[in-house]
């Protein structure tokens, strides 16, 4: 497949390791644009908790897919690959583009594309959650899953009743096998069609978790609470991304079920928790350019002016 003259480079990694620092001061030199792919920052009126750009940050480069969508929309992972290769339509040729975040759900759904998901009725969900809620339920499903797809029901465990209850009600919907659809969407998955490189700065353990204390610690002294209290009002409390890390501890906060310390304490906690998922996650694509957060910033720009010389 012919690849478009639109070089992309994907700057990843977990939170508070510099990936939004690295990829504005990338776009500057190689005047190149950004694409946000944080599935928080996307939403307007989320900012603080979001730790999304400033507004003069967001003035030196043009920044898409940042700030736009209006609660109470929410957005999913096939409707956020439809606006970004919809956004790539209107960039120029030969425009370097960084797409910089933490999702990384989302940058598969670009890369790889979407499994198509067939919509289960409400009485099918119903009916298998009350078949894996039954004594040995569990057990039964996973032989009904063994007997229809052997190679699928062998990766998962018997404790993971969401993995059986979804392939169940896969298998029971469209009269496939989970395998067999994998294998479907593989056959027609579409090579990514822009030249593509990863990179993304990575830190010790340790340095990390100070720099997620550092940063909680700034989200509240900027006004996340305020921030939160705004939303509240508006009657947002069951808008999905508000149960997002940062979000949901100031809701506790407010809520009167955490006191300031154990607000900074608990923000901290799940931050570095949403951080080693993200970093399982990345450690997972062999493609990743990983560099040292606090000295490799020159190394990667090389490696970045190099591949937008090819």
């Amino acid at each position: 497949m012919m690849k478009k003259n639109k070089p992309v480079i994907f700057v990843v990694g977990a939170t508070a390791t510099g990936k939004s620092e690295w990829a504005l001061k990338l776009a500057q030199e190689f005047k190149g644009v950004i694409i946000n792919c944080d599935s928080v920052q996307l939403y307007k009126k989320l900012d603080i908790g979001s730790a999304k750009p400033s507004k003069e940050e967001q003035a030196l480069v043009p920044h898409y897919l940042l700030d736009y969508i209006s609660p109470p929309e929410e957005m999913t992972a096939g409707n956020y690959a439809r606006d970004f290769f919809a956004c790539m339509e209107r960039i120029p040729e030969g425009t370097p583009v960084f797409v910089v975040g933490g999702t990384g759900f989302y940058f598969m759904a670009i890369e790889k594309g979407m499994y198509p998901v067939t919509k289960v009725s409400p009485e099918l969900k119903e009916q298998v959650e009350k078949e894996i809620a039954e004594q040995g339920g569990a057990e039964k499903l996973h032989r009904e899953l063994t007997q229809a797809d052997p190679e699928y029901a062998a990766k998962i465990h018997l404790s993971d009743h969401y993995r059986i209850g979804r392939a169940i009600e896969m298998i029971r919907s469209q009269g496939k096998s989970v395998t067999q659809i994998q294998k479907e969407f593989e056959d027609q998955r579409v090579e990514f069609p822009y030249p593509l490189l990863k990179l993304g700065p990575t830190w010790d353990r340790e340095v990390l978790r100070a720099r997620i204390r550092q940063r909680c610690q700034i989200m509240l002294d900027r006004g996340l609470i305020a921030e939160v209290r705004q939303l509240l009002d508006e009657g947002l409390e069951s808008w999905a991304p508000m149960s997002s890390v940062g979000y949901k501890e100031a809701i506790q906060f407010l809520h009167g079920e955490l006191t300031e310390t154990e607000l900074l304490e608990e923000l901290s906690i799940n931050t570095a928790q949403l951080a080693k998922r993200q970093r399982t996650w990345f450690q997972r694509d062999k493609e990743i350019h990983w560099f040292d957060g606090s000295s490799g910033y020159t190394e990667a720009r090389s490696l970045v002016e190099k591949f937008l010389k090819t």
